[in-house]
C-alpha cells in the first residue's frame, strides 16, 4: 500500500512540474527577446526629434539654435479676417510743404549759402541780394522747414525773374491710389489701408475720395503717411491693399506659421525646447491670417517667422531615422 502511495506522488509531482515549465516557457522566451531587443538598441533621439511624445512629430533645438534659427512665436487667439481689395498707386509730395525760393526785388545775387541735400528751417537766411533799383540789400528766408531738393542760381548771377531753390518737405507725404469705377462702390473715406512699398509697408486711412477722375479714368483715394524716416520717396510707385470688410473668427493662425506636413496644414507648438507638429483643420483666409477650425488650442505658443526651418529638420530627422 505505501509502495503504491509513493508512486502515486512521483507520478503527480511529474505531472505538475511539466505543467510549470509549459506555463514558464514563453513568459521567459518573451523575456529573453525584450533583453535581446535592448543590448542592439540606442535611444532613439534622431538628431533631434525624439519619440518621447506619444509619437508625435517633435523637433528639439538647443537655445542656441532657436536663436540662431530667428524664430517668433505668437499666441494662438480669436482674431479678425479682412476683405481687401488690392489698388495701385504712388508716393507724391504735400503741396503746403513744397516751396519756391524767389527774389522779391531784381538784383545781383551776393550769397546764396545753402545746397541740394542740405536741411533749412522755416526763418533760415538763405540768400542776400543787391536790389538793382536802390542797391540796397536784403535777406532772402526760407518760407518752409525742409531740404533744398533743386537749387536753379549761383553767387554773381543776377535774380531776373526766376526761381533761385526749391525746398521739400518729404517728413509727411501722400499715397494717391489709383480707383477705377468697378472698384468705387467699395472704396470710401475712413477705410484702413495696407500700403506695401519696395522694401516697406505700413497702415493707413483713407482722408479723401477725389469727386470724379481727376487725371484719366480713375479717382484718387488719399492716404497722408508720417515719413520722418524717408522711407517713402515721392513719385514711387505703391501696392496697396483697402480693407473693405471684416469678420470675427474664433481662432486664427498667422499664414506664414502654415506649414505643409505629409499633405496637411500644420503649425510648430512650442513647449521649452520641444516644437510639436499639430496639423489643422482650416477655415477662411485674408491672405495674412487663417481660421482654425481643429487642431489647436486658444492659448498655446506657436512658431511664425522661420518655422520652415522646423520643417527642414523634421525632414532631415525623418531621412537618417529611415536610413
Amino acid at each position: 500500500m505505501t509502495t503504491e502511495r509513493n508512486t502515486f506522488a512521483a507520478t503527480m509531482l511529474a505531472v505538475s512540474l511539466s505543467l510549470f515549465t509549459a506555463i514558464l516557457a514563453p513568459t521567459a522566451l518573451a523575456a529573453q527577446e525584450m533583453d535581446d531587443h535592448a543590448e542592439h538598441s540606442e535611444p532613439d533621439t534622431h538628431n533631434g526629434q525624439s519619440n518621447d511624445h506619444g509619437g508625435a512629430d517633435v523637433v528639439q533645438l538647443t537655445d542656441e539654435k532657436i536663436a540662431l534659427a530667428g524664430l517668433e512665436t505668437a499666441v494662438a487667439q480669436p482674431g479678425m479676417l479682412r476683405e481687401t481689395l488690392q489698388v495701385y498707386g504712388r508716393i507724391e509730395p504735400i503741396p503746403s510743404r513744397m516751396a519756391v525760393v524767389r527774389a522779391r526785388f531784381s538784383g545781383q545775387i551776393i550769397r546764396l549759402d545753402p545746397d541740394v541735400g542740405q536741411r533749412v528751417t522755416r526763418g533760415d537766411a538763405l540768400a542776400t541780394v543787391e536790389a538793382d533799383d536802390s542797391l540796397q540789400r536784403y535777406t532772402l528766408r526760407a518760407p518752409v522747414s525742409g531740404v533744398i531738393v533743386e537749387r536753379m542760381a549761383t553767387a554773381g548771377e543776377v535774380t531776373a525773374d526766376r526761381n533761385l531753390l526749391r525746398i521739400a518737405d518729404y517728413s509727411q507725404v501722400w499715397a494717391q491710389l489709383a480707383i477705377f469705377p468697378s472698384q468705387a462702390e467699395k472704396v470710401r473715406a475712413g477705410q484702413t489701408v495696407l500700403l506695401l512699398g519696395d522694401g516697406v509697408q505700413t497702415e493707413g486711412v483713407i482722408d479723401w475720395i477725389t469727386p470724379d477722375a481727376m487725371l484719366g479714368p480713375a479717382r484718387h483715394a488719399r492716404v497722408v503717411l508720417p515719413n520722418p524716416d524717408g522711407k517713402w520717396t515721392p513719385e514711387s510707385t505703391i501696392r496697396a491693399e483697402i480693407v473693405t470688410a471684416v469678420t470675427d473668427a474664433a481662432l486664427v493662425v498667422e499664414n506664414r506659421a502654415l506649414q505643409d506636413i505629409e499633405g496637411r496644414p500644420s503649425v510648430f507648438v512650442r513647449e521649452a525646447d520641444d516644437f510639436e507638429v499639430h496639423p489643422l483643420t482650416l477655415g477662411r483666409s485674408d491672405g495674412r491670417a487663417t481660421e482654425v477650425l481643429g487642431g489647436l488650442k486658444p492659448g498655446v505658443v506657436y512658431v511664425t517667422a522661420n518655422s520652415y526651418l522646423l520643417k527642414a529638420e523634421l525632414e532631415k530627422s525623418s531621412a537618417e531615422h529611415d536610413h
